[in-house]
Parts: C-alpha cells; structure tokens; sequence
C-alpha cells in the first residue's frame, strides 16, 4: 500500500487557496509522492478558469458584496465557492499517474470522489454527459462551470455534484474541483454581466436543474467534516493508499507568499493589477 500526504488547510480567501495549490505543484518533486489537500474559502469567493474572460463577471457587484474573484490556475468556466468541499490532487511528474493520459487520471480521481460521496449515503455516478457546447456559449450560462458537462462527471440522477478541472504543470499533475454541500452556488448569476432584466431568475432555476448538492439529497445540512470523511475514505480505497497527515512545508508557505499577487483580482473590495 502507498502513502500519500494529506493537508487540510481550512478556509482562506481566494489568492490564497489558488496560490497553495499553485505552490504544492511547484514542490510536488521535491515531496516525491501524490498531496491530497482538501479546504474552503472565506469569504465567498468567485473563481473563472485560466483563460476565461474577465469581463463575464461583475466586479462592482461582487465587492459591494464581499465575493472575492480570483482566477484559477486550472481552465474552465466560473464557480461560486460557498457551501462545498474543494479538493485538489497533486501528482508529481515522475509518478506512474504522470504518464497516464488526461482523461485516465481525472477518472480515476473523479471514482475515488464517487466511492467517498457514496459513503454519505449518496448515490453519486460518473457519467458521461455532453451539451451542444456552440449553442450552449452563446449564453451568459456559458460563464458557469456548473451549467456544462463535457466529458466524465459525478452526478447524481443525472444532476452535476462535483465541478473539476486539471492542468498539467512543470512539477506535476493539478487536479482541482468544487465538491456542492449546500445550494449557495445558485447564486452565480447574481454576478454575471450582461445578463438581460428578468433573465437572472431564469438563469438560476436551469443551475438548479443541472446540479445537486449532498445536502439537496440528504434533505438535511451536512458539514465540512462529514464530506471531508467521506471523501478521505473513498480516495483510500480507490488509490488503494494511506493518508499521512501533514500540513504544508516552510518552502511551499514561502511559494505561497510569491504566488498569491499572480491570482488575485478582488481582496477586501479592491481590484489588484
């Protein structure tokens, strides 16, 4: 059985949890094995994918609100943190996982995530799902990582549970996504622009079609902690490995510190260059 590392680092704002990510990748070689980090954000904060428009999103809106945005290092399209478990997986570059192709190593974790939400009582599948993508980004919806699957997603009854996306960088495998504990992502169009008067509404009520939440289908809150159990099980038995719980190293806090201005956009209400 191998051992992979385990972090939990709670919640943070926005710059900063991309900029841990960002920073276990840069020192995935060094630490030699696989890095499971699991966290949340404070406070409500709005990410748009690595090479999505800025512009989709209003700024004003989000700052008169307390949202922060900040950019993915990942792709994609916009997600609204609020009431989930964000996960990422680190894999180094010269792990077997490395030399697997994208599709392989997002099913492969997006299984283990299956088994964990199982656990919770939950009947999540991964499924293979696709939209007409030309008429569907004709849509301000089209900002929504939520409102698309593309490929292999964990659903339940066919409804979006979990929002992933995966970048492979100079030290290794990123693997990230949004793990929908309560509904407080129905909120993203509230903070799309141009978006036509009355269309808001109609904008949610799809979101809420095309998603569930863990919560939604237990019919009762569920915690942090609870997800994180689940989710730590699944990955154990699918990986077939231990976790070693372990926080950050002083390097990687150092890388956070250089990181942190690249993803930032909204920090208290202030747009940063």
């Amino acid at each position: 059985m191998g051992r992979w590392r385990w972090v939990d680092t709670g919640s943070a704002d926005g710059a900063t949890q991309m900029a841990k990510d960002r920073a276990l990748v840069e020192n995935a070689q060094v630490v030699g094995r696989p890095t499971f980090r699991v966290y949340g954000w404070k406070p409500r904060c709005i990410s748009i994918g690595h090479h999505q428009r800025l512009e989709s999103i209003d700024l004003d809106r989000c700052g008169e609100d307390g949202v922060d945005v900040v950019r993915r290092p990942t792709g994609g399209r916009a997600v609204f943190h609020a009431e989930e478990v964000t996960y990422s997986v680190v894999i180094p570059k010269d792990s077997v996982c490395f030399r697997q192709s994208v599709t392989a190593v997002y099913n492969l974790i997006s299984r283990g995530l299956v088994c964990g939400i199982q656990k919770l009582g939950v009947p999540a599948a991964l499924e293979k799902r696709s939209v007409d993508l030309g008429a569907h980004y004709r849509t301000p919806l089209a900002a929504s990582c939520f409102s698309t699957a593309t490929r292999h997603e964990v659903v339940v009854g066919g409804r979006k549970l979990v929002g992933s996306a995966q970048r492979r960088l100079r030290g290794g495998i990123l693997q990230h996504g949004s793990i929908l504990r309560g509904d407080a992502h129905l909120d993203l169009p509230n903070y799309l622009r141009e978006v036509r008067p009355g269309e808001r509404s109609r904008m949610r009520g799809i979101l809420e079609e095309k998603t569930i939440s863990v919560g939604e289908y237990l019919r009762r809150t569920v915690t942090y902690e609870e997800v994180v159990w689940g989710i730590r099980e699944g990955m154990e038995e699918t990986f077939c490995v231990a976790f070693d719980e372990e926080g950050l190293t002083e390097v990687e806090e150092e890388l956070v510190c250089s990181f942190w201005r690249t993803f930032s956009i909204l920090s208290n209400g202030t747009v940063l260059a």
